[in-house]
């Protein structure tokens, strides 16, 4: 057979997988996110492993969407595993940063402070003074039990709505519980509550 003819047969067979995988892809992207939607996360980790899903979604891909699954399962010493797996898996600067930043939030809501003391020293390399700040100022609180930004948050939550005053009480909430005052913490933490629930203005 014709070298030139062979070469076609290739590019066209090549094209036609490359064409199946991405609707594949498409499809199970859906399928996936219609599961979480639904709440039907021990449904959603079983299609992952499904030898398809497994071919046409990279390996660092699948592994956040489990982590996704077993932190909203609560299965953290899966959630544990899978970090730590990924934490050492070739990755490039984004997928690198969302993973330390996801993990990072995770350790503070766990309480790990061994697991969010090492990636605070990793965040602290970024070339990013905000994010750095806040990852700092979020170890403080709830690694250190510290509550220093009392004040400068309470002048700014009078300005905030939605979700974002909502997740600044939290952190007020959090603080007033560290310095020992409960009637405080739990004030803020019933307008947490409802803020977050309260969607953003703009």
């Amino acid at each position: 057979m014709d070298i030139r003819i062979i070469g076609a047969v290739i590019l066209i067979a090549a094209t036609a997988l490359l064409i199946l995988t991405e609707v594949a892809k498409r499809a199970y992207t859906h399928e996936l996110a219609s599961l979480l939607e639904q709440g039907e996360v021990r449904a959603y980790l079983a299609l992952l492993e499904k030898p398809l899903v497994k071919l046409v979604f990279p390996a660092w891909n699948r592994s956040f969407m489990q982590l996704n699954g077993y932190i909203a399962l609560d299965a953290y010493g899966e959630a544990d595993s899978v970090i730590e797996r990924m934490l050492s898996m070739r990755q490039n600067d984004r997928q690198r940063r969302e993973l330390v930043g996801k993990a990072f939030n995770y350790y503070l809501e766990r309480g790990n402070a061994e697991g969010a003391t090492r990636l605070l020293a990793e965040i602290e390399t970024w070339k990013d003074a905000d994010a750095v700040a806040e990852a700092r100022m979020m170890h403080d609180i709830y690694i250190k039990k510290g509550w220093g930004y009392i004040e400068d948050m309470e002048r700014r939550v009078e300005g905030l709505h939605g979700v974002d005053r909502g997740f600044l009480e939290l952190l007020l909430a959090l603080q007033y519980e560290n310095k020992g005052d409960a009637a405080a913490s739990e004030r803020y933490l019933k307008r947490s509550e409802k803020h977050m629930r309260t969607p953003v203005k703009g």
